[in-house]
């Protein structure tokens, strides 16, 4: 996706659902699952978009908290938010690698945007902490069971949930850890 028609879609609210009660349980299915797998965790939201994770994480602690997207609108208002102990950053998760390493890195609805999915996530398994985690989130859609064939060749499944909303949409999460 054009880094223009992530901007404009977040400028005319067009992915506001993501903050919106239907997106809830799958969100916090995340959000709890990283609170019992590490006290008090450094986390990378990566494809953070406006911020609604680091929204739902406010009541647990968080050591670190790093938003990365390429929209500049959607960093834009994840910043609006005015959030404690957050900070958001652009940059294409093509391309652009932390500086540090965290206790668990987050994929929420981002992997199938990824040029290759599973070059992706093993291009951020070196930032992973020992003992980390990485929480994939992905919408069940198009070529969503291919996207999980590629996404997760280096690590192994430690959960998966499936969540199914009122509307009939469907979501994987799954926790995974690197093999290696």
């Amino acid at each position: 996706m054009p880094k223009g028609v992530a901007d404009a879609q977040y400028a005319t609210g067009a992915w506001r659902h993501f903050h919106e009660f239907p997106e809830l349980a799958r969100q916090a299915v995340i959000v709890v699952t990283v609170s019992q797998l590490h006290q008090n965790p450094a986390v990378l939201d990566v494809g953070c978009g406006s911020g609604k994770l680091a929204e739902l994480f406010q009541p647990y602690p968080v050591r670190r908290y790093l938003g990365v997207d390429f929209s500049t609108e959607g960093i834009r208002l994840a910043r609006a938010l005015g959030l404690k102990g957050c900070e958001f950053v652009e940059g294409d998760f093509e391309t652009w690698r932390p500086r540090e390493t965290f206790d668990v890195i987050i994929f929420s609805e981002c992997l199938g945007y990824a040029q290759d999915p599973g070059a992706l996530t093993a291009a951020f398994l070196p930032f992973l902490n020992p003992g980390g985690h990485m929480v994939i989130s992905h919408f069940r859609f198009g070529h969503w069971r291919a996207l999980w064939r590629r996404a997760a060749p280096h690590m192994r499944l430690i959960e998966s949930t499936t969540l199914t909303n009122a509307r009939k949409q469907t979501w994987d999460v799954k926790v995974l850890q690197p093999t290696g």
